[in-house]
């Protein structure tokens, strides 16, 4: 894991989320987009307050932060921070695109997005602002060309491929309360912490 330090005039991405849990599409849809642009890392951003959750996440803030930091442990271009922790308002990506162009002058950076976000973005908070204070790159996963071509954000937007991964962070929470296997859907470290915790039962 890349301690977070970057370096004037360098290229990073932004990968927020709740990560609740965060799961091997979040990892794979990062790692691609480190392909494509070359990043110097990858900041994963769990979020503290998600204004877009209509519940509250199931798992605590430290718990889905600790979750987010073993899943990346290895990693040495993925870096993570808790910086929503201290933010006064609703972690809005509008609010925390500017405190990291604020605390980090010269560092450029690329917000990165699934498919599927890309279509919700009208609902997000003041989009058109987002989009032109920070690049918004999308994975384009197999069967949304015409999900992006609907989308008013579509010429906007820069695109990467990623393979199709149908896996959710609700179908793993469903899973852990039935009592079914997770392996091979999260990171090891990451199952063994949520055993361990006794979370999403």
């Amino acid at each position: 894991m890349l301690p977070f330090h970057p370096n004037k005039g360098a290229l990073w991405g932004i990968m927020g989320g709740v990560f609740d849990p965060i799961h091997y599409g979040h990892l794979i849809l990062a790692q691609c987009a480190l392909q494509k642009f070359n990043y110097e890392g990858i900041l994963f951003i769990p979020s503290f307050n998600p204004p877009h959750r209509a519940e509250k996440p199931v798992a605590v803030f430290d718990n889905r932060y600790m979750m987010t930091r073993l899943a990346i442990e290895g990693n040495e271009k993925f870096a993570t921070s808790d910086l929503e922790r201290d933010l006064k308002s609703l972690g809005y990506t509008l609010a925390i695109v500017d405190f990291l162009n604020q605390k980090y002058p010269g560092v450029v950076w690329h917000l990165i997005l699934g498919a599927d976000n890309l279509t919700q973005l009208d609902s997000w908070h003041k989009p058109e602002e987002l989009i032109e204070r920070v690049k918004i790159v999308v994975g384009n996963r197999p069967g949304f060309d015409q999900e992006f071509e609907k989308s008013k954000w579509f010429g906007r937007v820069e695109q990467f491929p990623m393979p199709l991964i149908e896996i959710s962070s609700t179908a793993i929470r469903n899973a852990v309360r039935e009592g079914s296997s997770i392996r091979y859907l999260v990171p090891e470290e990451v199952r063994q912490f949520i055993e361990s915790r006794g979370l999403y039962r």
